[in-house]
């Protein structure tokens, strides 16, 4: 009988999961290049949207965007080593399928603006006609959380279900600049607002980025300020969550 080395996924894998994507400021691509059928590996800026669905920014011109036009399946690999050995540390395996953008279409507008936030740098060639937005839709995911802790997802482990309609009332520029505001006043040094959401924040530290939830998911523009000021309140507590 062969041994399941799998762990049942529970919250805190799911948690993990995300965690890895959500604060990947860039990612290992895997394609399948089309003339030869070989895997093809490059490193691509990562951001994600709403519900948790990363995002990549690549040149028409690129090899890996060839390989996506005649094969939409992907994967990408999220999760830094620290010190010491490599392999103890938690990486992500994310099968996606990827979808190009339109930019007359209204993910293209949220999601370019979600991607400044993270890479301000990529202002310079976002705009560029050989430059296209994916957002990759996760179908399944292999998490190794370290030695002896291996799990597998499904797609609901990664995105929250029905965030994009649920979400809708989200006037994201009214709580951005309420929120940049709230943020200045308990004058955390260092710290930078990337973006906010019903679930929770983005945030910069140095050359950083981190995630933090919420306890629960906001309903409407209000509660998510008050959720965010409650969080800042807690400073210090809030910077030694992260």
């Amino acid at each position: 009988m062969k041994e399941n080395v799998l762990r049942e996924t529970d919250e805190a894998a799911r948690a993990l999961a995300r965690k890895l994507i959500r604060e990947a400021p860039f990612a290992a691509l895997a394609v399948n290049e089309p003339e030869t059928g070989f895997p093809l590996a490059s490193r691509v800026l990562l951001a994600t949207d709403i519900d948790g669905a990363p995002a990549i920014l690549i040149s028409r011109l690129s090899v890996h965007t060839r390989a996506i036009e005649a094969d939409s399946r992907v994967s990408i690999l999220t999760g830094e080593p620290a010190k010491g050995d490599p392999l103890a540390h938690p990486r992500l395996t994310t099968r996606c399928h990827a979808h190009l953008l339109s930019r007359e279409g209204e993910h293209h507008s949220r999601l370019r603006e979600r991607f400044l936030s993270r890479h301000k740098k990529a202002k310079t060639y976002i705009d560029f006609p050989d430059f296209n937005l994916f957002r990759l839709e996760p179908v399944s995911a292999n998490l190794n959380g370290g030695f002896g802790r291996a799990y597998a997802l499904d797609k609901d482990d990664i995105v929250r279900p029905d965030a994009l309609s649920g979400y809708q009332w989200l006037d994201l520029p009214f709580v951005k600049k309420h929120a940049e505001s709230i943020l200045s006043q308990v004058q955390i040094q260092g710290l930078a607002l990337i973006d906010i959401d019903p679930e929770g924040i983005y945030v910069r530290n140095g050359q950083e980025i981190f995630r933090h939830d919420f306890e629960k998911v906001a309903t409407n523009n209000d509660e998510l300020l008050s959720f965010f000021h409650e969080l800042v309140g807690k400073y210090p507590k809030f910077k030694i969550t992260f």
